[in-house]
C-alpha cells in the first residue's frame, strides 16, 4: 500500500508527524511531497527537523504567488508525481493552497483523496480557507474532523456519512506530545502572545494599524513572532516602526515549533487570528481573543474561552487588559488523543 502526503505550510507539517509515526509502525509506505508554499526555512525547513520528518522525497519550490498560481503550479507539478508514483490515496490536511490542489490533482487522475482537517466553516464563503476547504471536502473520498461540530457542518452538507470519521485533531495530540516528551510548563505568565497574519487582517492597512495600535495600548509585554507576510505589510503601511519602538513589544522572526509552544504555554494570553494558534492556546488554557470575524471552532466560544472583537485599538486593548474565561475548560472537545490512529486505521481499511 502507497501514499501519497502532500504538506505546504507549518501546520500541515505539525500534522504530519505523528501519522508519519504510525504509517511507519505499520511499514505503510508514505510519499511525502512538500510543495514549498511556505518557503521561508523558518517557516518551513525548521519543522522537518523538529518532528525528525525525513527529507520529502519531491519538494516543488513553488515559493511566494497568487493564490490562483500556486494552486495551478502545484497541480501541475503534482500530476506528473502521481502518474509515476501511482499511489492508492493521496492525502492532504487543512485548508491551504496545497491542499485544493491536491484534492484537486488526485481526484483528476482517478486516484482517491482523503482530507484531513474537514467540515469546518464559515459564512465567508470569499475567505481563501474557506475555498479550499470547501472545494476539498466537496471531492474528497474520505474526510477526517477535528470536532463534531465539524462533523455535523458535512452532515447538513448532505455528504454520506460513511465518508466522514471523527478523528479529534492532530494538533491536540502533537501538542500533548510535546508537552509531555519535553517537559514544558503550563502556567499563566506576566506576557502576552500575538499572532497576526491572516489575509483580512494583515494586507489591510486598517485592521493592521487598529491591532498594532490595540497591542501598544494595552501596555502589556507583548511577544510578537512575526509573520514574514505580516512584517512584510507593516513596512509597506508605515507601521513598522512605531510598533518596534513600543519597548513591550518584543517583535521577533518566526520561531520553531518547540520554541513558539515554549513561548504559548507560559503566556497569560493569546492575541491571534489564526485556527491553529487559537486551538494551541485553548488546549493550553489560555484566554484566547480573535481580532477578526472568522469564528472557526466555535466550541471554543461556547466554552467561554475565546473572545472576538472589532479591529479596533481601544477593544483591541480592553480585551487584552480584561478579558477572562467564563465557562468550562473541555479539551475533549478536540478528541481524546487518538486521532493519528483513527487516521490511519480508516486509510488501511477503505485502501488496503
Amino acid at each position: 500500500m502507497k501514499v501519497l502526503s502532500v504538506l505546504g505550510t507549518r501546520p500541515n507539517f505539525v500534522k504530519e508527524f505523528l501519522v508519519h509515526r504510525e504509517f511507519q509502525r505499520r511499514e505503510i509506505k508514505e510519499i511525502i511531497v512538500h510543495t514549498g508554499q511556505h518557503y521561508d526555512y523558518e517557516m518551513s525547513r525548521v519543522f522537518f527537523n523538529t518532528f525528525d520528518l525525513p527529507d520529502p522525497h519531491y519538494h516543488f519550490e513553488i515559493g511566494a504567488r497568487s493564490s490562483v498560481a500556486s494552486t495551478a503550479e502545484t497541480m501541475l507539478s503534482l500530476e506528473d508525481v502521481l502518474h509515476k508514483e501511482k499511489p492508492n490515496a493521496v492525502l492532504s490536511y487543512g485548508d491551504v493552497n496545497s491542499t485544493t490542489a491536491a484534492a484537486i490533482a488526485a481526484v483528476k487522475t482517478k486516484i482517491p483523496f482523503v482530507h484531513v482537517e474537514g467540515g469546518i466553516r464559515t459564512p465567508f464563503l470569499y475567505n481563501p480557507e474557506e475555498i479550499n476547504r470547501r472545494l476539498s471536502d466537496c471531492v474528497a473520498d474520505l474526510i477526517f474532523t477535528c470536532t463534531r461540530t465539524d462533523t455535523e457542518n458535512l452532515c447538513r452538507e448532505n455528504v454520506p456519512r460513511e465518508r466522514i470519521c471523527f478523528s479529534g485533531d492532530l494538533m491536540k495530540d502533537a501538542l500533548l506530545y510535546t508537552l509531555e516528551t519535553q517537559s514544558i510548563p503550563v502556567k499563566r505568565g506576566d506576557y502576552v502572545v500575538a499572532t497576526i497574519h491572516r489575509e483580512e487582517n494583515a494586507d489591510n492597512p486598517q485592521r493592521l494599524r487598529e491591532i498594532m495600535h490595540g497591542l501598544v495600548q494595552s501596555e502589556q509585554i507583548i511577544h510578537f513572532p512575526v509573520h514574514p507576510r505580516t512584517r512584510k505589510r507593516l513596512e509597506k503601511f508605515g507601521i513598522l516602526e512605531e510598533v518596534k519602538s513600543c519597548d513591550r513589544i518584543r517583535m521577533t522572526e518566526p520561531t520553531g515549533y518547540l520554541e513558539f509552544i515554549r513561548l504559548l504555554a507560559g503566556a497569560d494570553k493569546v492575541v491571534t487570528d489564526s485556527g491553529g494558534v487559537r486551538r494551541e492556546a485553548f488546549l493550553l488554557r489560555k484566554p484566547v481573543i480573535i481580532p477578526v470575524e472568522l469564528v472557526w471552532f466555535p466550541e471554543i466560544l461556547e466554552a467561554g474561552w475565546k473572545i472576538h472583537v472589532p479591529p479596533k485599538a481601544s477593544e483591541v486593548a480592553e480585551a487584552i487588559r480584561e478579558f477572562e474565561p467564563t465557562g468550562p475548560h473541555n479539551p475533549e472537545i478536540f478528541g481524546n488523543g487518538e486521532s493519528a490512529r483513527k487516521i490511519v486505521d480508516n486509510i488501511v481499511e477503505h485502501y488496503q
